[in-house]
Parts: C-alpha cells; structure tokens; sequence
C-alpha cells in the first residue's frame, strides 16, 4: 500500500467522535500523572479535538504550558474552540514525522497514535527529539490483536472487528503495535525504558459498562464507512455488526478488555 492510502485510512472522519470526547487524563491517560506538575511543559502529539489535552493544562496550571498538535486540519478546530481561553493551552497542525519548534518540552506524550502510522520508529525517532533532557516520553498504545469479550461477541461484530484489523493491516498499520513499543523505544537509543499495562476493562456492573463496552459500535459507526468504501464489508454488514453488538450489551455481555500498554522511558541528560 502506498503512503497515500495508509494517510486516508488514519485520517479521522469529520463526523462527531464521541470517544474522543470522552477521555481525561485521569480515565485514559492515566500514565501522566506521575510526570504532571504544575509549570511544566507538554506535548500532546496526536491530540485529536483536544480533551485530553485539555485535562493536561488543567493539571499544570497557568504556569506551565501545553502544546495540541494533530494532522487533521478539522479536530485541531475543534480543538481550539472547545479550549476557549485556557489557559497555558495552544494547538497547532502538524504531522508527528516532520513537526518541529524551537521548544524542548518536559513531558512528549503520543496516545493511541503510532498505531495508526506505517513507520512509527521514524515518528519516535523525531518525538525524541523534542524532549528535553531529563525530560520523558511516554507512549500509549493498543495491541488490537488482544482484544477480548466476554462471552464471545456476536458473529456480525466479530466479522467487522476482523475486517477492520485486515483493513489496516494492508494499510502498514502494526495491530500490535503496543508490544512493539519497547523494542522500538530502545532501538532509537532509550535505555531504562518502562512498561505499564493500562488495558481498558468494563464489566457489567460498572455504571458506565454500556457506554465503554460500545466503543466498537461507534467504530463501526465512525470507521465503518471507510471499511465499506474500501471493500472489506458490506453496509448491510456493518449495520448488522451494530445492531447484534448493542443486543450484546442489553443482553448477554460481561465484560469487554481492550489492551494497552504505556511505554516510557526518560532522555538521557547529556545530549
């Protein structure tokens, strides 16, 4: 597949995402908070409309500084409007392979992004770079390989779950690109690199179990169409997909694991 193709598979549709919306440092970012103080400075590569970066100023406060940088020209908007007048808070367009600016930053987070990347080593390698020393870089990231439900999801969602990971894997994305991580963190140079499992468990007693566990339904809401327009299934099939996958939920659905790892590791303080 070309570069193309992988870059308009990444691309996020410009319908409303929920999901994005959704998320804090606290419920899934979590990994941060050991690194965020007041009056530091942080990247947020990849940052989509901006929630959690927006939880991040929250976190170091007027003093410090965060910077929102996302390639899609329509989130990082949104970004901007929902921040209002944050704040120590700004969001710029760029691309994780090529953005530079003259800052080094405390803290460069990149968070469910390199798996949507064909060359993720390159775009860590320019990550690094924005670090300053002593500073950190922490990734978060999925193997979608590892997903698990209990009991088995319906055989619709199961079909459209194994179209979207063949959808991207022949666009180069790595669908267990979290057990990648390390290895790659040491390849460009880190040493002392750290792992933390960070899944994603909703279980039906939890009071948001139908909200987290429909995360693949609004997958196949958002993504869907592209599966559809790229010829891995049929709008009939990922209707259906959504239909059986809700009547999971409502019914006989226990628990959803979504896994994740945060990989980190600290810049060397001689440059």
């Amino acid at each position: 597949m070309s570069d193309q193709i992988a870059n308009e598979r990444a691309k996020m549709p410009t319908v409303h995402n929920p999901v994005l919306e959704r998320r804090t440092v606290e419920n899934a970012n979590r990994n941060l908070l050991k690194y965020l103080k007041p009056g530091i400075r942080v990247l947020d590569m990849g940052c989509g409309s901006g929630a959690i970066t927006r939880s991040i100023a929250e976190k170091v406060g007027p003093t410090g500084y965060v910077l929102g940088v996302d390639p899609n020209e329509n989130l990082i908007e949104q970004a901007r409007q929902n921040a209002g007048n944050q704040p120590g808070l700004t969001f710029e367009q760029g691309d994780v392979y090529t953005f530079d600016t003259y800052e080094r930053f405390d803290v460069v987070t990149c968070a469910r992004t390199l798996q949507w990347l064909a060359q993720p080593k390159e775009a860590l390698v320019n990550l690094k770079r924005l670090v300053k020393p002593g500073g950190y870089l922490a990734i978060l990231d999925f193997n979608h390989e590892k997903l698990t439900w209990m009991p088995e999801t319906p055989n619709a969602m199961q079909l459209f779950y194994n179209a979207f990971l063949k959808w991207r894997q022949e666009a180069g994305f790595n669908n267990a690109i979290a057990d990648h991580l390390k290895d790659l963190m040491l390849e460009i140079s880190f040493q002392n690199v750290l792992v933390e499992a960070q899944h994603e468990v909703a279980k039906k007693n939890d009071p948001d179990f139908v909200v987290a566990s429909r995360l693949w339904a609004e997958v196949a809401e958002l993504r869907g169409p592209q599966l559809v327009k790229a010829g891995c299934i049929t709008e009939e099939q990922r209707l259906q997909a959504i239909s059986e996958y809700d009547a999971w939920i409502a019914g006989v659905g226990e628990s959803m694991t979504v896994y994740l790892l945060a990989v980190e590791a600290q810049q060397s303080i001689k440059l």
